[in-house]
C-alpha cells in the first residue's frame, strides 16, 4: 500500500465518478435539552435510489488543494482524497473522498481519512471537515465511524457538515 500525490499541473480538472445506491437519507433532528437544544442525525427510510455523479479535482475555487491516491500492493488505484484549507488555515476540508466500488469495505476509506488527517495536521489545521449529501447514507455512516460529528447542515442543498477536531 502506498500513497501518491497527484500533481496539480497534470491532474487539475480530472474527474472522479461517485456511484452509490441508497435507501435512507440522514436528516438532522432537533430536540429540546436542559440548556438549549441538541441535534442528532436520524436515518429516514426512502425508496431505493441509484446515484451517479461526477466531480472534478483541483477545482480552481479551492486554495492549497492537494490530491492523493491510494495504490494497493499491485499498483492499482483504489481511492482518492482531496484536501483544501479553509478559514485561514484553521480548518482542512476533505473536498473529495472516493474508494472505487470494487475496493470498498476493505479499510481503504479509513486509510484515506487517516492520510487526510495527517496532511491537515501537518498544515496546522485544528479540525478536519467534510460536506456530504444526506442521501449518501453509506458515506455518512462511514464518516461517523471515523469519529466525525455533525456540526452544521444546509437544508437547501441537503448537505451535512461533519467535523473531526484534532489535538495540535
Amino acid at each position: 500500500m502506498r500513497f501518491l500525490e497527484l500533481p496539480k499541473a497534470e491532474f487539475a480538472g480530472g474527474e472522479l465518478r461517485y456511484i452509490f445506491d441508497t435507501s435512507a437519507c440522514y436528516v438532522p433532528e432537533f430536540r429540546q435539552a436542559e440548556q438549549g437544544f441538541e441535534v442528532r442525525l436520524t436515518a429516514v427510510p426512502m425508496p431505493r435510489r441509484h446515484v451517479d455523479y461526477i466531480t472534478r479535482i483541483y477545482d480552481p475555487r479551492l486554495t492549497d488543494a492537494r490530491v492523493v491516491t491510494l495504490l494497493d500492493n499491485a499498483g492499482e488505484r483504489v481511492g482518492y482524497a482531496e484536501l483544501a484549507m479553509e478559514h485561514d488555515g484553521q480548518v482542512a476540508r476533505i473536498t473529495n473522498l472516493l474508494v472505487e466500488d470494487e475496493y470498498r469495505r476493505r479499510g481503504y476509506g479509513s486509510l484515506l481519512v487517516s492520510r487526510a488527517r495527517t496532511m491537515a495536521k501537518s498544515a496546522g489545521a485544528i479540525s478536519l471537515r467534510v460536506y456530504v449529501s444526506g442521501i449518501n447514507a453509506g458515506a455518512v455512516r462511514f464518516l461517523q465511524l471515523q469519529g466525525m460529528t455533525l456540526v452544521g447542515f444546509s437544508a437547501l442543498e441537503d448537505e451535512l457538515m461533519l467535523e473531526l477536531g484534532m489535538k495540535v
